[in-house]
């Protein structure tokens, strides 16, 4: 069996003595060591209050103003730095900014660089241009003087002047009542006249009817400075042998038919001689076929001629 439990005595009054004795003690022991430690704690205040008094610190402490002094200055510093921080922001963005405008600038150059070099080809182009230009400058220039003058020659020749226009006027009127035909060709007035009214058929002896014809030519030509020329002509048919004695040929009949008539219009004395001239070109100058009758009447002519002399 165990043991049984005894309870615990009450104390005696000698156990609670002591007991009192060693609480007493354990007491005055702490309050002696609490007595002790704040003895140390002043004499440390004592000593930090000196200190700070040495220092000059006046009478709030040293670590208290130490403590201050350092926080203001890590405020500061915490203020720098985040000045610091947007500087450093604030630059980089700026470094982008000035990259990207650089590298707009570079784009931009690049560019000018092309416009450069198209200007310049468009300056040689127009160079080249303008020397075309000149050139096709002269050769339009000297086209279209050419072309007035040839205008000029034109109206010289086709256009008659006053005097002109005159003369075929008078000679129209002379000639009107005469089987005769008056043209201009440029500058050339004809009278063409059928060899018929001038000659008897075969002969170069001028008829009357023939020589009334000239010396009405001979009356109009006094009136004008031209030159008057004329011209013998005949047909195919070959001179008849009766008359080959005189005119072997057509050549020989045509050229004294103009001579006859060159000669009666100087006799009149109206056209002096240097204007003058006669020319036989026997059938060689046809402007009907020989194949019929009326063509043949029709090359069968004199014709005279009136031209302007050249100014020299």
């Amino acid at each position: 069996m165990a043991d049984p439990i005894i309870p615990n005595p009450l104390p005696t009054p000698v156990a609670a003595t002591t007991s009192k004795v060693v609480a007493t003690g354990a007491a005055k022991a702490a309050a002696s060591g609490a007595a002790a430690g704040v003895a140390k704690v002043v004499a440390w205040q004592a000593i930090t209050l000196g200190t700070a008094a040495a220092l000059g610190l006046g009478g709030g402490g040293y670590y208290m103003a130490r403590d201050a002094k350092a926080r203001t200055q890590l405020t500061e510093m915490e203020q720098k730095s985040g000045a610091l921080e947007n500087r450093v922001k604030q630059a980089e963005v700026s470094a982008e900014t000035l990259r990207a405008q650089l590298d707009q600038a570079k784009a931009e150059a690049a560019k000018l660089a092309a416009a450069s070099l198209e200007l310049e080809g468009a300056k040689a182009d127009l160079a080249k241009l303008k020397d075309l230009s000149a050139s096709e400058k002269k050769v339009l220039e000297k086209k279209l003087a050419d072309q007035q003058l040839a205008m000029e020659k034109f109206k010289a020749t086709s256009v008659p002047t006053d005097e002109e226009a005159k003369l075929e006027a008078d000679l129209k009127k002379r000639l009107a009542d005469k089987d005769v035909v008056i043209s201009r060709l440029k500058d050339q007035l004809k009278v063409t006249v059928a060899s018929e009214i001038l000659f008897p058929s075969g002969s170069a002896e001028l008829a009357p009817e023939g020589a009334d014809v000239l010396r009405k030519v001979a009356a109009a030509a006094n009136k004008s400075m031209d030159e008057v020329r004329v011209e013998g002509h005949t047909d195919s048919d070959p001179i008849a042998p009766v008359l080959a004695q005189y005119y072997p040929t057509n050549w020989e009949l045509s050229t004294a038919r103009a001579a006859v008539a060159v000669r009666t219009l100087q006799a009149t004395g109206m056209v002096p001689a240097d204007r003058l001239a006669a020319v036989g070109y026997g059938d060689s100058h046809p402007v009907a076929p020989n194949d019929t009758v009326e063509g043949k009447a029709k090359n069968r002519r004199v014709e005279i001629i009136f031209k302007p002399i050249p100014k020299t």
